[in-house]
């Protein structure tokens, strides 16, 4: 599979990454994502197997939570149909 720079910009944002943690994570500089997704350069060999590792992890967990949202998950965990934002506010103190 081949990745033009729009679809590395998207799959970043999806991952919710920085230019810089996407390069931290991938073992490269921030530079060389940037020249990924503006196209001045492609992505190597290598590069392009950790976008699809990376992308084939986006799509099966977006797939997961359209199967069950992440609200629903919690309703069912605590037992309960409906959370309140005291239940909530309980979680963090």
């Amino acid at each position: 599979m081949k990745f033009n720079g729009r679809e590395i910009r998207t799959l970043r944002q999806r991952l919710g990454w920085s230019m810089a943690e996407m390069a931290r994570r991938m073992g490269c500089s921030g530079a060389l994502i940037q020249e990924w997704e503006s196209e001045a350069r492609t992505p190597d060999h290598d590069a392009m197997n950790q976008l699809c590792y990376l992308q084939n992890h986006v799509d099966s967990a977006s797939e997961a939570v359209a199967q069950m949202p992440v609200v629903e998950k919690e309703l069912q965990s605590r037992g309960v149909a409906q959370l309140t934002h005291r239940d909530l506010l309980k979680d963090i103190q």
